[in-house]
């Protein structure tokens, strides 16, 4: 009996061989491709080179062209770093403020370019988790002393903040923000339209959590503010009229809560992350608009700590893809997860109909960077940086400032990639090692 079962797995894996080299003549010919093809699915996937600018440990992070060049700087934490254009380089950081720091973090968890006092120049509007308060640092302009630094204003009370959002509140066409406090202080957004920033506070501590977002839930045309407990419908924001809805319970989420028509069913639905545990999800809106209802669906359970999501199209097909990853130390090395390698991943969103008029959803993952050094700190942002035609990817946190370079279009020359990327010592050999030898042609006969 044995026998005849070795016979016939033999036969079949001789069937299988045979059929593997069935090919014609013309697809079975050796072939170097030189473009980088599909994906798995199919389609085409980004790549993405991770660029370490810095080892400065601010987690937040913003973009604003410092030196009038056209291009996009890095800004995060006291520093700036100098974008070198389409045909790369090295990222020359500056100093242009200064941050509070305690052991290891910088209390900066948010940057928000803002022309705060109306002069016709970029500001940058900070919130930091360590210290107290929501803060404006004074753009002096292009006349300003070589070396001078941003003064720093403060506009309000902001303690144990971890992050919040930039969005149009009050429809007004201009940026507010609106921030959320770990310890349940209460939730508050900041009106900039005015000749002085005007805060305006929303319900009361127990609807303050870890996570915050806006988006228009009931579709009325007015953005309304998400939390981890529930959603404020926005009747009159200038008048500070809000209802509120306990429609869920998310935990500590990351920053921001997305809306997003995950399904394509008509209704907003929800994406968020855990940012101190392991776990991605969306929520699924049915229901009614006088009873809605939400479902909770796993997107991606292997990582931990996603405390900043994005949605961006870094393909270029029109939609946006889900862009997160992990923080690293974000509770002092003490979350889930916290010593699992590093991640950055981006999503595909597709859903496809099912039986009975129902949608699937497929979230089919691309990675950014896996097991390097780039995290996603508490902001991501997604931008042409290097003004080469396709959209990249900036990061900071406790292990660097990231650029992530999207090689869709690549326009760096090959010495500038070879002075990049061969950082480590090549004084070979090594004491000890070995004498260098010539290379050989062939066996000596």
């Amino acid at each position: 009996m044995m026998k005849n079962l070795l016979k016939l797995s033999a036969l079949a894996l001789i069937a299988v061989t045979a059929a593997a080299h069935a090919q014609e003549p013309s697809k079975a010919t050796e072939y170097r491709k030189p473009t980088p093809g599909p994906g798995p699915d199919g389609l085409a996937q980004p790549t993405f080179l991770a660029h370490r600018l810095g080892t400065d440990h601010s987690e937040g992070i913003a973009l604003l062209d410092m030196n009038g060049d056209g291009l996009p700087d890095i800004l995060s934490g006291a520093y700036w770093y100098q974008n070198p254009g389409p045909q790369g380089g090295e990222w020359t950081r500056h100093q242009f403020r200064t941050v509070g720091t305690h052991e290891e973090f910088v209390s900066d968890c948010g940057e928000w370019v803002i022309d705060v006092n109306h002069d016709g120049l970029p500001d940058l509007v900070t919130a930091g988790w360590i210290t107290n308060g929501l803060w404006w640092y004074q753009n002096p302009g292009p006349n300003a002393p070589p070396g001078k630094l941003w003064e720093k204003h403060l506009i309000t009370d902001s303690y144990d903040t971890e992050g919040g959002v930039l969005a149009d509140i009050n429809g007004d066409g201009k940026p507010d923000i609106a921030l959320a406090h770990y310890n349940h202080s209460g939730i508050l957004w900041v009106d900039f339209s005015g000749p002085e920033p005007k805060v305006h506070h929303v319900g009361t501590t127990e609807h303050d959590g870890h996570g915050i977002g806006v988006a228009d839930i009931d579709h009325d045309g007015k953005p309304d503010i998400l939390t981890p407990y529930g959603w404020f419908k926005n009747i009159d924001a200038d008048n500070d009229k809000w209802e509120f809805h306990q429609d869920w319970r998310l935990g500590d989420t990351g920053f921001p809560i997305l809306g997003y028509d995950v399904n394509h069913d008509g209704r907003l639905d929800l994406i968020y992350g855990q940012g101190h545990g392991y776990g991605l999800y969306w929520l699924e809106q049915g229901g009614t608009p006088d009873h809605r209802t939400w479902t909770r669906h796993i997107i991606d359970e292997s990582f931990s700590q996603s405390h900043a999501l994005l949605l961006a199209d870094i393909d270029g097909d029109g939609y946006p893809e889900l862009i997160t990853g992990k923080r690293y130390r974000g509770h002092n090395g003490n979350d889930p997860g916290s010593h699992d390698p590093l991640v950055i991943h981006a999503y595909r969103i597709r859903p496809a109909m099912a039986p009975h008029g129902q949608y699937n959803v497929d979230f089919i993952r691309i990675p950014i960077s896996v097991n390097g050094t780039a995290g996603v700190g508490t902001q991501i942002l997604a931008l042409d940086l290097d003004n080469d035609g396709d959209v990249d990817i900036a990061v900071a946190g406790k292990s660097g400032v990231h650029f992530l370079e999207n090689l869709t279009v690549n326009k760096v020359p090959k010495e500038t990639r070879e002075a990049q990327q061969w950082q480590f010592d090549r004084k070979w050999p090594f004491p000890g090692e070995g004498q260098e030898v010539p290379q050989e042609d062939g066996p000596k006969r």
